[in-house]
C-alpha cells in the first residue's frame, strides 16, 4: 500500500529537477481541512484529488492536497484511514513500512528522524529521501487511525532550507 502511495505521488507530480535561482519567493497562506482534520501553510492554491488504494485489509481512500510551485517543487499533504488493529499496532514498526514504501526500489535513504508533532506529540518520523531525478522530504504523522504524510519535493537545496521547514513546521492535526 505504501509502495502504491508513493508511486502515485510520482506519477502525479512527475520528476523534479533543478530549480532555478529566479524562482518566484514563496507566500504562505493558511489552509484548513475539516474533512483532513489539519492545517497548514500551503505556499499557494491547493489542488485536492481522491483516489482509491488497494491494501492488505481492502479499498481505501487516499487524499491528496497539492501545490505545485514550480515544474520541479511541489508540496503536499496526504492522509489515510486505516483499519483499528492496523492503528492499534505498534508505532515503529507502522512507520518503517511506510519509510520503506516511500523509498521503493530507485531511492535512498539519506537521513531518518524520530519526531513528535503537536501539543499531544503524535508520533512522527522524518525523512530524506534521494530519488534518481529529485529529492523528497516527508514527515511521517499517526494520530489514532488516521496516517498522513507532509512532503515536499524538489532540490535538496530547497527542501532541507528554512523555507521548506516553514511548512512542516506549520502543519497540525484537528479536531
Amino acid at each position: 500500500m505504501r509502495a502504491q502511495m508513493f508511486a502515485l505521488f510520482t506519477l502525479i507530480v512527475g520528476s523534479g529537477l533543478l530549480a532555478h535561482a529566479d524562482d518566484p519567493a514563496l507566500e504562505y497562506k493558511p489552509y484548513a481541512t475539516a474533512e483532513g482534520r489539519y492545517k497548514v501553510l500551503f505556499p499557494g492554491p491547493v489542488r485536492t484529488e481522491r483516489t482509491e488504494v488497494k491494501t492488505a485489509t481492502g479499498p481505501r481512500k487516499l487524499t491528496l492536497d497539492t501545490v505545485q510551485v514550480t515544474d520541479e517543487v511541489v508540496f503536499m499533504v496526504t492522509f489515510i484511514d486505516v483499519p483499528d488493529d492496523v492503528a492499534k499496532a505498534p508505532i515503529g514498526p507502522r512507520l518503517d513500512k511506510v519509510r520503506d514504501g516511500n523509498v521503493g526500489s530507485n531511492g535512498k535513504l539519506l537521513s531518518e528522524t524520530n519526531v513528535e508533532v503537536g501539543i499531544e506529540k503524535l508520533p512522527a518520523r522524518d525523512l530524506l529521501i534521494e530519488k534518481p531525478a529529485t529529492f523528497v522530504r516527508i514527515r511521517i504523522v499517526a494520530a489514532g487511525n488516521r496516517l498522513y504524510q507532509v512532503m515536499i519535493q524538489g532540490p535538496k537545496e530547497f527542501i532541507t532550507s528554512k523555507e521548506s521547514d516553514r511548512f512542516y513546521e506549520s502543519f497540525e492535526v484537528t479536531k
